[in-house]
């Protein structure tokens, strides 16, 4: 049988989250240069999140102008979607440290330039 490892104390935790957000890379590459167990990472960003975020999420909000034709967008064909309550689950689009929220019923053309700005 496994011996458990012993627990990481959670300043270190929190030190690793940090950078490990701050990095820019996947949690697989970055928890392989640490040397850290991935699904260990996966699990002290998941309680960094849960303690750092508010129960319910603010919404700021950014102007900017798209130039579609500059875009390779391919639209997605509209889809007949009636709403549930399950549809207004949100999708998270994690970015590096950016994280984007989006619904049923978002615009493809200006998520693919919200994308392409936060990259």
């Amino acid at each position: 049988m496994r011996q458990r490892a012993e627990v990481t104390p959670k300043p270190e935790r929190i030190k690793a989250v940090t950078e490990f957000l701050q990095s820019g890379k996947t949690m697989v590459a970055w928890s392989k240069e640490r040397q850290i167990n991935r699904f260990t990472l996966h699990n002290w960003v998941e309680e960094y999140r849960q303690e750092t975020e508010p129960a319910e999420r603010s919404c700021g909000w950014m102007e900017f102008s798209v130039n579609t034709a500059a875009l390779d967008i391919v639209p997605i064909e509209d889809m007949a979607v009636k709403p549930t309550a399950a549809s207004y689950t949100p999708i998270r689009i994690s970015i590096g440290n950016i994280g984007i929220e989006v619904t049923t019923g978002f615009d493809e053309t200006a998520l693919a330039a919200v994308i392409k700005a936060v990259r």
